[in-house]
């Protein structure tokens, strides 16, 4: 399923157990999903509150020390069982934690999220300032932990020669590679590329999934085929995280025009920093060129400000700092601290 969140959760399921002070097991809501090395699969009906019983059977079968859950998901499928899953499990007692990938309240559903107790995670700093005072209210003497997110993807491990034979390949006749990789939804405003970059001289390859009968994604191919970017924008779909890397450490940028704002959080941000490619992206709090990650930060909707950036620094490369894998240690780490001070000591 092609969900950020999910994408995060199987990283953090992963890291967990290859640290070997967890078994781990992750908790379904349907038939999707493949397992991991080291990883059960705990498969319940579905989402729906009709299967309350079947989840909570399951998870007192599988006597867990804590059960961690992370909002939003695509998997949930809007359904409502996720969001009171919390309380349902204090209620029989068993632990309860949750991640918030982002501020409250993520629409009525999310309200029994902030009556359920228990500690929240959060993977934006400044979490609890950023909300409505009645949300601050509502949070009045539960726990908030701040844990940093990680890349989303690997680093790429092309040597020079191999990158720029698959920049050849990507410009396909173009003289420079712009590239987009997430998903395609209206608030990350990939139509801001084709203002941004130059039809003359650039390939847009855009690493997401457009489906014809997605409005929006309807109105992204269309832009593909407007004269000005008629054969010169690459749409390569959903691709391995691999590839995805390799792709993104080929390019001469990548833009992340983000309708909203960015941040640190963006787990799509964070992987293409790792790859030491210039990102043009914007942000409602930083500003300018931060020359150690590569990242020039525009305000949101700014397309001179983007334009701008891309042709001064299109190109520019710098040494990625660190590893996708030391960082999901970093946040395992985080997790099991804060599993060992919930649990009663042995």
């Amino acid at each position: 399923m092609r969900c950020g969140v999910g994408d995060y959760t199987a990283g953090l399921a992963q890291a967990l157990s290859d640290s070997g002070k967890a078994q781990v097991a992750v908790l379904i809501g349907g038939r999707e999903g493949a397992g991991q090395n080291g990883i059960d699969l705990i498969r319940i009906g579905g989402w729906s509150p009709r299967f309350a019983f079947s989840a909570l059977r399951a998870v007192s079968r599988a006597r867990p020390d804590i059960v961690h859950m992370q909002f939003p998901t695509q998997g949930y499928r809007s359904r409502w069982l996720p969001w009171v899953l919390p309380i349902l499990l204090r209620l029989v007692g068993i632990r309860a934690v949750q991640t918030w990938h982002e501020f409250m309240p993520m629409g009525l559903r999310s309200l029994p999220l902030l009556l359920a107790p228990g500690t929240v995670v959060v993977v934006r700093p400044n979490y609890l300032e950023s909300l409505a005072s009645w949300c601050r209210r509502l949070l009045a003497g539960r726990r908030v932990v701040f844990v940093a997110t990680a890349p989303s993807i690997p680093r790429s491990r092309l040597t020079g020669v191999e990158r720029a034979r698959l920049h050849a390949d990507l410009a396909a006749g173009q003289h420079r590679v712009v590239s987009y990789f997430g998903f395609a939804y209206p608030h990350k405003g990939i139509e801001a590329l084709f203002e941004v970059a130059d039809p003359g001289r650039d390939r847009l390859v855009l690493m997401c999934e457009l489906r014809e009968s997605d409005p929006y994604h309807r109105m992204i191919l269309d832009k593909c085929e407007d004269p000005r970017w008629k054969g010169k924008v690459s749409v390569a779909g959903f691709q391995p995280a691999a590839r995805i890397a390799d792709a993104l450490c080929a390019s001469d940028a990548v833009v992340l025009p983000f309708a909203h704002g960015g941040g640190d959080w963006n787990t799509s941000l964070q992987a293409v920093v790792s790859q030491g490619v210039f990102l043009v992206t914007t942000s409602s709090s930083e500003k300018g060129y931060d020359a150690e990650r590569n990242v020039h930060y525009c305000p949101p909707g700014d397309l001179a400000c983007m334009r701008a950036a891309l042709q001064e620094r299109i190109g520019h490369r710098v040494a990625p700092a660190g590893d996708g894998r030391d960082e999901w240690a970093r946040i395992a780490d985080a997790h099991l601290r804060l599993y060992g001070e919930l649990l009663p000591r042995a």
